[in-house]
């Protein structure tokens, strides 16, 4: 399971986090002679004696870090993902990933901000192609400095103004950014999607991430500004217009994945309703996550099972699964409730995939990190590789349907949030011919996920924050014809900008079309 910094609420403070999700700069010389074995002594003290420390209340985004600093952080980078992610080679060759790695490390060769420094491994980050392998700036830079106040929505490389966190009433939302700041919208694309980490290569998770964090990656990849000019066509007369706009100081606006949370507590982790006109159930996860559902006073398990016996009891012939806003969580929850949609045994997962048959007690580096999987009676060699033995992960063995399970035709609606759990249960829905998939493609990968336990590491230097998973979890689709993609919907349909604003939701009007159709046919 994912646990992120970003997907916490917005009241949990950011000390609270680095007590309990990364471990601190006081334990980093603890466990460097753990990590890197093969540094010398003389590496080391160099690693943790340049120059002052950047960090706390003197902390200054402009401070410049010299080329040794950078490259020894590079350093324990590389080492980490070399050692610990089983998925690093999955869709960049290892020869060329090795070249992407040695290139990248040759421009630590001039003093750097931390936001330059992040710049040049950003894209190295995103070349392994998976979303859970996450490079975020320091917490130090993360709580400072001004954004700017407006999230957009893209459409075919085009952006909208989705939503304005200023006072200026003026700002119509809908309106198209040309330029912001002289910058046209496809130059800031150009520098800001290879920088933007996102599962296999469909590229959905690059588009929800700046969707959602627009602000935040405009700050680290384009410029620091303290006011922007965004020349715009208006949403209404259709005319150009210009937007002057001040930075704001916000720990809002500086909130990764700020909106979360609020449309969590508005809508909830899970709904269901029945549309009794029309005969047919909505069930809507928001979130497997434990604590998001926690965080809307719901039970997983207790509020599916009531949905299942509601069901059974009015015997609806359709149900749509919306997961639209799901963007993952717990695994064993995807697997309960694809368990209520099937009669016969099934596969979850084909196989789980590890770096080694060794412990990589090396690597525990946080009680997050604790995991005793990598073990020789654990882990077996195959044609694959290393992978965990079948009777370790009881979800690797086959898996039994639940008692009266669901036997109505089923439809799942996906979106570009839809990521890991969530679009794992996509993915099992499409292997097993169990519904039809509306909607867009997901941003997790269709064929599965790195996921599972989690190494967790600032470095030691510049205080960038490395997470690098240490399982592969594989499902294959027999006969998927997109190779290296999302799920990719039976049927593709889109919420436009102009849809949001007039909260008209056509991916569920374009399934409830679909299933009175259908039922039409059988009717004849």
């Amino acid at each position: 399971m994912l646990i992120h910094f970003s997907r916490l609420p917005a009241n949990v403070r950011v000390d609270g986090l680095y007590d309990t999700i990364f471990f601190y700069k006081s334990l980093i010389t603890r466990y460097l002679k753990k990590i890197l074995p093969f540094f010398t002594l003389i590496m080391l003290a160099c690693t943790v004696g340049f120059a002052q420390k950047n960090e706390g209340a003197d902390y200054d985004p402009n401070y410049q870090y010299v080329p040794q600093q950078l490259q020894s952080d590079f350093m324990i980078m590389r080492w980490v993902l070399e050692k610990a992610h089983p998925g690093l080679y999955w869709f960049t060759p290892k020869a060329q990933m090795e070249k992407k790695m040695d290139s990248t490390y040759n421009l630590l060769n001039r003093p750097m901000t931390e936001a330059e420094f992040y710049q040049v491994l950003a894209p190295l980050i995103a070349d392994i192609h998976c979303g859970h392998t996450i490079l975020d700036p320091s917490y130090f830079y993360q709580n400072q400095g001004k954004r700017l106040p407006l999230d957009l929505k893209f459409e075919d490389n085009r952006a909208f103004i989705r939503f304005n966190y200023t006072e200026n009433s003026a700002i119509t939302l809908g309106s198209e950014v040309l330029k912001i700041n002289g910058l046209t919208i496809q130059n800031i694309l150009q520098k800001m999607l290879p920088a933007v980490a996102a599962d296999a290569l469909g590229g959905q998770g690059k588009w929800e991430s700046l969707e959602s964090d627009f602000p935040n990656y405009y700050d680290l990849l384009i410029a620091q500004a303290d006011s922007f000019v965004l020349e715009c066509i208006d949403y209404q007369t259709k005319q150009p217009i210009t937007y002057r706009v001040q930075a704001q100081d916000s720990d809002f606006l500086r909130t990764y994945d700020k909106r979360y949370y609020q449309e969590l507590e508005k809508n909830k982790a899970l709904d269901f309703k029945i549309l009794d006109s029309i005969g047919v159930a909505v069930l809507t996860i928001n979130s497997f996550l434990p604590v998001d559902i926690k965080f809307s006073r719901q039970k997983f398990s207790k509020y599916i099972k009531a949905v299942f016996r509601e069901l059974y009891v009015q015997d609806i012939p359709d149900l749509v699964i919306d997961v639209r806003g799901n963007s993952g969580g717990e695994m064993l929850y995807a697997n309960e409730l694809f368990g209520y949609l099937r009669e016969k045994p099934y596969k979850f997962l084909d196989r789980v995939q590890v770096t080694s048959d060794k412990k990589l007690s090396q690597l525990q580096l946080t009680d997050l990190s604790k995991t005793t999987i990598h073990n020789p009676r654990r882990v077996q060699f195959t044609d694959s590789g290393y992978v965990v033995k079948p009777n370790y992960y009881k979800f690797l063995e086959p898996q039994k349907p639940k008692k009266n399970p669901y036997l109505g035709n089923v439809y799942v609606l996906t979106g570009k949030r839809t990521f890991s759990a969530a679009s794992l249960f996509a993915a099992l829905v499409y292997a097993h011919r169990r519904g039809k998939i509306v909607g867009e493609e997901t941003s997790g990968g269709a064929n599965g996920l790195n996921g599972g336990d989690f190494v967790d590491i600032a470095l030691p230097n510049t205080n960038l924050v490395l997470e690098v998973p240490i399982e592969r979890w594989i499902k294959n689709i027999p006969a998927y014809p997109y190779k290296n993609r999302g799920v990719v919907p039976h049927h593709e349909v889109k919420n436009t900008i102009e849809d949001e604003l007039k909260a008209y939701d056509r991916v569920l009007n374009f399934t409830l079309d679909l299933i009175q159709k259908n039922r039409a046919e059988k009717l004849k």
